[in-house]
């Protein structure tokens, strides 16, 4: 009676450790000699080669950047209204990052045929 338990634990063992991808001989071992705490070693130890956590992968941050014309003269509303430039796209750029100019301040350069809000010209590339 124990041989015939023992055979099907192992068998069992055998048969769930080639379904999780290990080798099944050697489970069979382990759980006709162990018993049930063999098969439940099958599921507490971790595949070999694999991690048992995840390392999570960085994602890149999106960099927002003004979407124009790098060699055109850059023209902005300032608070009362008063048109500021010519100043190039870099200047533009640096005016924007350091917070002299917000999202919302129009912008005009030749291309354009209107002023428009900068948020309106503000991509994301990542």
């Amino acid at each position: 009676m124990i041989l015939i338990s023992s055979l099907a634990i192992g068998s069992i063992s055998g048969y769930l450790a080639s379904r999780k991808g290990r080798n099944p001989y050697a489970w069979f071992a382990i759980g006709f000699i162990f018993g049930l705490l063999g098969v439940l070693a099958l599921f507490i130890i971790s595949a070999p080669g694999k991690k048992s956590s995840k390392t999570p992968v960085a994602k890149p941050t999106p960099r927002p950047f003004i979407d124009g014309p790098i060699d055109r003269f850059w023209y902005y509303l300032d608070e009362e209204r008063i048109s500021q430039g010519p100043m190039s796209h870099n200047a533009l750029t640096q005016a924007w990052q350091n917070g002299s100019i917000g999202s919302s301040t129009f912008v005009w350069h030749e291309d354009l045929n209107t002023w428009m809000p900068l948020q309106e010209l503000i991509k994301f590339r990542g």
